[in-house]
């Protein structure tokens, strides 16, 4: 494990140790070992050098969105000039010759932006790593774990919440039986309650509550309930503590986890009796889909982190010569196309995905560097956005592709 105050240069963080980093964008295990690497005790602390370097990418794709202007200019423009270079050159992988061409520029004016670009990632880099430091040794900075969970790749899907609580219960069992504490939970009856949700951190929240309450309630027992009140879905979990009283903050790293799941997780105490209820309250529906037939990774992680959160489910097809299997498997709600693809053009896997009856009425988003609306209509597509796209620009152009429809049809 890398130490930071041992192995990580002191001080602001560095341009050359910005520029590096981004260069090794896409290459886990060199990103791990970066000088930037050993800068973040949250990175630092990763033993294994490819999750080190995941977990970096993820801090760096954070970084270069603050530079995102709040105000949308156009792109190239001396506004967004920062963020714009670096997402072609490091996110979108372009040589410097390939970005002065798509932004109208000199090669020598690229390297001069990318200079000053680099330098202000540095520079916001060294704000983070400060205020990092101000926390005090042995507390974890208050962003940290709001990375964790943006690095990590959740996928709703409809899970049956009868099962995930039986599973939930079945994973404290034990610590329950250490402690003499019984937990009191019975299936409904009922048809499936079923709700949208990641089933692994589903499991995981439900776990974790469920361990909360038995640590606090010695041998009284807890009861797991799950409700389908006024149409929303939700897992009550009540218990009487018999140590310390349970404090909110206790459930803050799990009230964090359940928001980055669209759901929200809240504390009640009966005045009278002790009783403490912990309320989880879903989401029910059906996830929408998207397949992304893109080659760039880091395009696709930074899909992923767009849409997930706003009820995507991503499927992802690096080689666009499967696109079109892939869609006639899938059949998602959306396909979001690139158009600078290896072996096959992204308007050739257009007019094939158009062409074809099975895939037909899939609408079509393309994303790409190359700025072709008209081609892009007469071939199929519903829209086309212009890389680098912002969260929002994304998620309406897939919203509106879906003109009233349900899932699947």
């Amino acid at each position: 494990m890398i130490k930071p105050s041992r192995t990580g240069p002191s001080g602001p963080v560095s341009r050359d140790e910005v520029r590096e980093a981004l260069a090794s964008l896409y290459d886990n295990a060199a990103l791990g070992m970066s000088s930037l690497a050993s800068r973040f005790s949250e990175v630092a602390q990763v033993a294994e050098p490819e999750q080190r370097g995941m977990r970096l990418r993820s801090l760096l794709l954070n970084a270069v969105e603050v530079l995102r202007p709040l105000r949308r200019y156009p792109f190239g423009s001396l506004e967004s000039r920062a963020y714009d270079v670096l997402s072609l050159r490091y996110i979108e992988d372009m040589t410097a010759r390939q970005v002065g061409s798509e932004l109208s520029l000199s090669e020598r004016q690229v390297h001069r932006d990318l200079w000053m670009a680099e330098s202000r990632l540095a520079s916001l880099l060294s704000t983070r790593l400060a205020s990092a430091k101000t926390e005090g040794e042995g507390h974890r900075p208050a962003d940290v774990f709001q990375d964790e969970l943006e690095a990590f790749r959740s996928q709703p899907v409809v899970v049956d919440l009868n099962r995930a609580a039986a599973s939930a219960v079945e994973l404290v069992r034990p610590l329950a039986n250490r402690t003499g504490t019984p937990i009191v939970w019975a299936a409904q009856p009922e048809e499936p309650v079923t709700v949208l949700a990641d089933e692994a951190v589903l499991r995981q929240i439900l776990a974790q509550v469920l361990s909360l309450a038995v640590q606090a309630s010695g041998a009284e027992p807890v009861r797991l309930v799950v409700a389908t009140g006024d149409g929303f879905p939700s897992v009550v979990v009540s218990f009487v503590p018999s140590t310390a009283p349970v404090a909110a903050d206790q459930l803050s790293d799990v009230s964090l986890i359940a928001r980055a799941q669209g759901a929200a997780v809240a504390l009640e105490r009966d005045p009278h009796t002790g009783e403490i209820r912990v309320s989880l309250a879903l989401r029910s529906g059906t996830p929408r889909t998207v397949l992304v037939v893109e080659d760039n990774p880091g395009a696709v992680e930074l899909y992923r982190r767009y849409l997930v959160p706003a009820r995507w489910q991503v499927h992802a097809v690096p080689d666009p010569r499967l696109a079109l299997d892939m869609a006639a498997r899938v059949r998602p709600d959306v396909i979001l196309l690139d158009i600078m693809l290896p072996h096959l053009d992204g308007w050739s896997v257009l007019r094939a995905l158009s062409s074809d009856p099975v895939t037909a009425a899939i609408p079509v988003v393309v994303c790409s560097i190359v700025q072709d609306p008209p081609l892009s209509q007469a071939l199929g597509a519903r829209a086309h956005l212009v890389k680098p796209v912002s969260r929002g620009a994304l998620v309406a152009a897939l919203t509106d592709c879906l003109d009233g429809r349900e899932p699947g049809e």
